[in-house]
């Protein structure tokens, strides 16, 4: 029998407590796998322990073998690169510099300016504090009389009124008796020959006239219809009919005539008023054109209305003739007269002052 065989029958001869714990008992694991897995990690760290070292060596090889120049090259591209905006920071720093020069130095000018401005001021409050002498109050005096001559001139066109003016400068100015004023008194006396050749016009005078023709309008007759008296008529023959009979009783009514063109029909008495108003409207258009120097508007409102008064007002009435008469008269002014220029005796005067 074989040990095998002896070792079973030895073990089914054992009681059965005795077999109990050994059934109990757990199974050792195979020690065969961890040394497996293992093996494993440490060929895998290896394998990139020396890819690593591979990287690293070529990486070291391409950077100071076979390209040793290429860091400083890049730095020199980079910088080369940077050339062209040095240049434009430098360009625009430069004309920032050349900005803010010219900046200062307006700057400089304009205080200059002020203060010179001030110095003038004062200079000028200075010499106004002191009282004024005789002569320039007379000065002063003849440029208020020049000032209102070219007023009335230029404004109102009173041209009577400008040659008193520039005689009462004149006047003054021949009591100060000095020489250097002989420039102004050329002036003036060249500015009254002026005026004196022209044909002045009352404004105020031709505005009064066409007031008093309005105040008249009232009083004016106006033209009314004049009846004929009827003639012998030729006694008509007996009608033979009906309709002949009413025939020539309705002409014993009604008279039929036949005018021209040139005559115009009379006004109804309700629109005498609008006449009137229409009259007056003219002639306050006239009133306004005179005073605004308008010729054309003035001229056209004066004949409007003289047309009126020759068509719709008796024409033999003595009223209505003065009436259109006053309006031929105002018909023949002249409103728009070229007038002379009269500034120069004023500008050698301001010249004189201040140069004095």
């Amino acid at each position: 029998m074989s040990m095998d065989e002896d070792t079973a029958v030895a073990a089914e001869t054992e009681s059965p407590d005795e077999q109990e714990p050994q059934a109990s008992k757990p199974e050792p694991s195979k020690p065969d796998r961890p040394k497996k897995g293992g093996r494993l990690l440490g060929g895998f760290a290896l394998l990139l322990a020396l890819a690593a070292l591979g990287g690293a060596g070529y990486l070291y090889y391409e950077l100071i073998y076979k390209k040793p120049m290429a860091p400083l090259e890049d730095r020199i591209g980079g910088l080369e690169a940077s050339l062209p905006s040095l240049g434009r920071d430098l360009t625009e720093l430069q004309q920032a510099q050349v900005a803010s020069l010219e900046r200062l130095g307006e700057e400089q000018r304009d205080s200059l300016a002020e203060a010179r401005e001030s110095m003038i001021s004062a200079l000028n409050d200075v010499s106004s504090k002191a009282p004024p002498s005789p002569r320039e109050w007379k000065l002063a005096e003849v440029e208020y009389l020049l000032r209102i001559a070219n007023h009335r001139v230029l404004m109102e066109r009173d041209v009577d009124a400008a040659v008193k003016l520039l005689s009462a400068a004149d006047a003054i100015l021949l009591e100060i008796d000095d020489f250097a004023l002989y420039q102004i008194r050329a002036a003036l006396a060249d500015e009254m020959l002026a005026l004196s050749g022209v044909r002045g016009n009352d404004v105020q005078g031709i505005y009064l006239r066409l007031e008093a023709v309005k105040g008249r309008l009232v009083d004016l007759p106006v033209d009314l219809p004049q009846y004929l008296s009827r003639t012998a008529r030729v006694e008509p023959p007996v009608p033979a009919n009906f309709w002949q009979a009413l025939r020539s009783e309705l002409s014993s009514y009604l008279e039929l005539r036949r005018f021209d063109g040139s005559t115009k029909p009379l006004l109804a008495p309700e629109e005498a008023v609008y006449l009137e108003l229409n009259l007056r409207l003219m002639l306050e258009r006239a009133q306004l054109a005179a005073l605004r120097r308008q010729q054309l508007v003035y001229e056209q409102s004066l004949a409007t209305a003289r047309d009126w008064l020759g068509d719709f007002l008796e024409a033999e009435n003595p009223e209505v003739q003065q009436v259109v008469g006053e309006l031929d008269a105002l018909l023949g002014v002249q409103l728009d007269q070229q007038l002379p220029d009269i500034s120069g005796s004023l500008s050698a005067l301001l010249s004189v002052r201040r140069g004095g």
